[in-house]
């Protein structure tokens, strides 16, 4: 869900695309590696829709399922959706992403578009261009990243979004901490009570993998303020919160 001139006080969102692969053994990795196209994809419930710190459910928990198309040059194709809180009229995102990945010098480098579509929504959709780069710390793979919203029909003025993420797998554990600092700017930042035009989130918490199916909790937050005031609240979507989830990849 995106920040549009018309956005209401619901929050603001970026989707998210993640693109997964298993494999049981070294000689299924090498013949997954000699395919032309391959296809991942994952069906996840969540206890509530959250990115960049903000609730695109209304605090309410939702259903997403996405597939991944890859080649064997990089070049990838993703469709991702997620049901939502009303948005202008609709109920439904769905994310339609196209990019590069592969490794640069030993860096895994990422880069490409995405168009956020609301069926059903009135001066929702938005076009965001991204890159990825991602370097291993020792036993921590950190990644940097940036998400830039140029002008355009649904905006009132350019959105930009840079994070820093850090991952570590726990040593014979099929569990993998995580940590995420993000800074917004721009239109898709929208602030109930008029006193910031950025914003910082995070995010900490842990997964734990068995075979096909990942669970997942996170403390997720951000600087808006959310304040009380009477009959109402300020940024009530932008409330810290624990969420978790429940993942399966095919």
């Amino acid at each position: 869900m995106k920040a549009v001139s018309s956005i209401s006080s619901r929050a603001v969102l970026a989707g998210a695309l993640m693109i997964a692969g298993l494999s049981a053994s070294t000689a299924a990795v090498a013949q997954e590696e000699e395919k032309a196209l391959s296809v991942s994809g994952t069906a996840a419930f969540v206890t509530d829709y959250r990115f960049r710190g903000i609730s695109y459910s209304d605090l309410d928990p939702a259903v997403q399922a996405g597939i991944t198309l890859t080649t064997a040059p990089g070049l990838f194709f993703s469709a991702w959706g997620s049901s939502i809180a009303d948005f202008n009229g609709a109920t439904v995102e769905m994310d339609w992403t196209a990019g590069w990945s592969g490794d640069i010098a030993g860096v895994s480098t990422s880069a490409g578009v995405i168009y956020y579509s609301y069926p059903g929504g009135s001066n929702t959709d938005v076009v965001e261009l991204f890159g990825t780069v991602g370097v291993p710390l020792g036993p921590v793979t950190a990644t940097f990243g940036l998400n830039w919203a140029p002008d355009q029909k649904n905006l009132a003025t350019s959105s930009r979004y840079a994070f820093g993420q850090l991952t570590a797998a726990i040593p014979n554990t099929p569990v993998t901490l995580k940590a995420v600092l993000g800074n917004e700017r721009g239109a898709l930042v929208v602030d109930d009570s008029g006193t910031k035009t950025h914003k910082w989130d995070w995010q900490i918490g842990a997964d734990l993998t068995w075979e096909a199916l990942t669970v997942g909790v996170s403390y997720v937050g951000n600087n808006l303020t959310n304040n009380t005031f009477p009959g109402g609240r300020f940024n009530r979507n932008a409330q810290e919160t624990i969420v978790f989830s429940v993942t399966a990849a095919f």
